[in-house]
């Protein structure tokens, strides 16, 4: 599996939460098979640290659930649980002003 993962998002973040981001970023844009719903006024996309591994086989779940826990931790983006069974726990993620902020530099710097 071939992954293009954004150079600015990889130098300011870390491999693994560019590649958590861009996982993030193409279930919102519909190229990966994820959960998405329209809240609150934001996109928000449902991702386990175990999802993540599966589309990312070279992150463990272990190091997909820091990268998720990292963009939340500086404000990338937040994290809410919009299920409809409350004994499902999965994390739904948005990015935030910042993350949108973020990745739009980071966007800017490899053109």
């Amino acid at each position: 599996m071939y992954q293009l993962i954004d150079k600015g998002l990889d130098v300011r973040l870390g491999m693994p939460a560019a590649v958590a981001a861009q996982c993030l970023i193409e279930a919102m844009e519909g190229t990966l098979a994820a959960d998405v719903e329209i809240a609150k006024g934001e996109v928000w996309v449902r991702m386990g640290h175990k999802t993540l591994a599966l589309h990312a086989p070279y992150l463990s779940p272990h190091t997909a659930k820091r990268a998720l826990r990292k963009l939340v931790m500086q404000g990338i983006c937040r994290t809410e649980k919009l299920n409809e069974s409350p004994f499902d726990h999965t994390n739904w993620y948005a990015f935030t002003d910042h993350g949108h902020q973020f990745i739009n530099i980071c966007a800017d710097m490899e053109a």
